[in-house]
Order: structure tokens, then sequence, then C-alpha cells
């Protein structure tokens, strides 16, 4: 077997046994959300007989139609409205300026730390 296969044979069964274990994780919280459930919202402390401390934490998502959400508190003071802006870097742009435009990267740079992310693999049997 080429060193090769050999490497993405491996990754499969340790990919495999990672799910597996995620899976009996979840399952094993499941169990104990029984037990003891969580708050809707915040966090909640158990000690077990044995010493276990074991934190809870529950925590509603929030969906908003945010054109709805502004039209209805227009009215309402700044401080009480329900709502920020977020500003954030657009890393599209920051690409393409980094590839493109070398002059304007350099004044950019100074403001801008660029690592590498970890790279992903995929691997996929055809047999």
């Amino acid at each position: 077997m080429e060193k090769i296969d050999e490497l993405a044979l491996k990754w499969s069964i340790a990919k495999q046994k990672e799910e597996a274990a995620r899976d009996e994780r979840v399952s094993l919280e499941e169990q104990i959300l029984k037990l003891y459930p969580a708050l809707e919202e915040g966090s909640s402390t158990t000690h077990t007989p044995n010493g276990v401390k074991i934190n809870a934490t529950g925590k509603l998502n929030y969906k908003v139609d945010i054109p709805k959400l502004l039209k209805i508190t227009e009215s309402w003071p700044l401080d009480a409205q329900p709502f920020k802006t977020e500003i954030k870097a657009d890393e599209t742009k920051l690409k393409v300026i980094r590839r493109e435009s070398p002059t304007v990267w350099a004044q950019l740079a100074e403001a801008v730390t660029v690592s590498p992310a970890k790279t992903g693999i995929k691997i996929t049997f055809t047999e």
C-alpha cells in the first residue's frame, strides 16, 4: 500500500472514531440533562455525591427580521433600540488588495495581521 493511501485510511479510521466519540458524548449530555435540566438561559451547577461538579449552560438563539425591528423601534430613543451596528473587516476585499495592489497593501499591512488558518482535508474513497 502506498504511503498516501495508508495515511488516508488511517485518517478515515480516526475520523470515524472522532464521530463516534462525539455521538457518545452528545448522548451522555442528553442523559445528564434529563436528570438535571439546564436553565432556559444561564448557568446552573450540580455537585454529585462523589464530588463531581457539572455546569450546564442554557442559551436561546434570537433570529431577527432586522428591517421589521428597525421599523418598529424607529421612534424609540437610540439607547433603547435593541440592535447594534458592527464594523467588520471585509476579508474578500483585503485578499484582493493584498494580491493585486502591493502599494495599497503596504499601507494597510500595519493594521492587518495575516496568519495561516488550519488547512482542511477531505478524503473520499471511490471503492
